[in-house]
């Protein structure tokens, strides 16, 4: 295709840790390289579903038969990082005396494990202050070393620096930033297998937004393209074949490197209305995080084509899309259908109305101003007003 002209500030920086290790039965590892990190009594950070799975224990297994001590399981976390669980985490992780953290699950289980790690390091027992604070970059102490395996391709929290918790008192989301996350990620697909076809599908939809937000943020910069751009080949291609045959580890580990490539992209860049509306959802609604997003991922699309036609582009190319003798505008005109036939090849078909979410203004009114003063809604190319906040929630019923 002819490169369109796509602008990006004269002045970015770019970050990114941690270690990336990928290989289907790479938890072999494990050991190794906490004895590198300087560990030795290791806690496990889990869910109860992935120990149901048994998910969990094929990385715990790895422990039990090392010459390291695997000092206990922490394993009551539920959907959305919660104040209260990283307290008891934390309050777990000393009790067993562990002086190191493997973590094994998806974008909660990940959030709350780099909350209780950084009250570790901050040797607290409250994470309610420090989350107020939002960003905690200023007098950063070193942390305990922590590895962490993702079980589902969406979130891509093992390479950002962000972590996003549920007050459930407040009924907000609150967004933090921590200049020090995972020492190490480990990419295992045989993880993954056990997801079922439609938490792969959203989770899959939770990665491609990462990927699109990040490519068309006003943070947008050539690095994160790169990596955003390519994030969403790998997922038009390999989400349908990972929803349709879960037990495909190639489908299964391109998921999860896509799913790693948009974490960096849009960790770097920000995101925008997809994730200021859908993190409202969430704390109003309890809609997942990643189904949330694919619900407004279309919708926000093309809201804000205007803007950005010329980097929804990029976006409807990376997908497949032959855009060459097309205009900026067609080309991202079809990238928004692109996402609504990908969720339809994924049976993902739910809208706003299956969860519950009113078509009354004044009843939508708390969950407008609360995406409104989201905090990834500057980043969004098309200013967005509350007026055009409730147009989009109807629209996505």
């Amino acid at each position: 295709m002819k490169y369109p002209d796509v602008g990006f500030e004269s002045f970015f920086t770019w970050m990114n840790r941690p270690r990336i290790m990928y290989a289907p039965g790479v938890r072999k590892e494990i050991a190794f390289e906490l004895s590198e990190l300087g560990a030795s009594k290791p806690v496990l950070v889990t869910d109860k579903g992935l120990i149901a799975a048994g998910v969990a224990e094929m990385v715990a297994r790895e422990i039990r038969e090392s010459d390291l001590e695997l000092a206990g399981i922490f394993d009551n976390i539920v959907q959305d990082a919660r104040l209260e669980n990283i307290n008891e985490g934390a309050e777990f992780y000393r009790s067993v005396a562990a002086d190191s953290m493997v973590v094994v699950g998806g974008g909660s289980v990940m959030d709350t494990a780099k909350a209780i790690n950084i009250m570790i390091g901050e040797d607290v027992d409250d994470f309610r202050p420090l989350a107020e604070q939002a960003a905690l970059w200023s007098g950063v102490k070193a942390l305990p070393p922590h590895v962490v395996f993702p079980t589902t391709a969406g979130t891509g929290s093992e390479v950002t620096t962000a972590l996003v918790v549920l007050d459930t008192e407040a009924r907000v989301k609150l967004q933090i930033t921590h200049p020090i996350n995972a020492d190490l990620a480990m990419l295992d697909p045989e993880l993954t297998v056990s997801l079922p076809p439609k938490v792969t599908a959203f989770t899959g939809m939770d990665a491609l937004t990462h990927a699109v937000e990040g490519v068309t943020s006003t943070g947008a910069e050539p690095i994160a393209d790169a990596l955003g751009l390519h994030a969403i080949r790998l997922i038009f291609k390999y989400l349908p074949i990972a929803v349709k045959d879960p037990d495909n580890i190639t489908a299964r580990g391109c998921m999860l490197i896509a799913s790693t490539l948009a974490g960096m992209c849009f960790g770097n860049t920000m995101t925008g209305g997809v994730h200021a509306t859908a993190h409202a959802l969430g704390a109003h609604y309890g809609i997942p995080h990643g189904l949330a997003n694919g619900i407004m991922l279309p919708v926000v699309m093309a809201y804000n084509l205007e803007e950005a036609a010329e980097r929804y582009m990029l976006v409807a190319d990376a997908m497949g899309i032959a855009v060459d003798g097309m205009d900026p505008m067609e080309a991202a005109q079809c990238a928004v259908q692109a996402v609504k036939d990908l969720k339809e090849e994924i049976g993902l078909s739910e809208t706003l109305k299956d969860f519950g979410v009113s078509d009354d203004p004044a009843v939508l009114r708390e969950t407008v101003e609360l995406a409104a003063s989201d905090s990834q809604i500057s980043y969004n190319p098309r200013y967005l007003e509350e007026d055009d906040l409730l147009s989009l929630y109807l629209k996505a019923r």
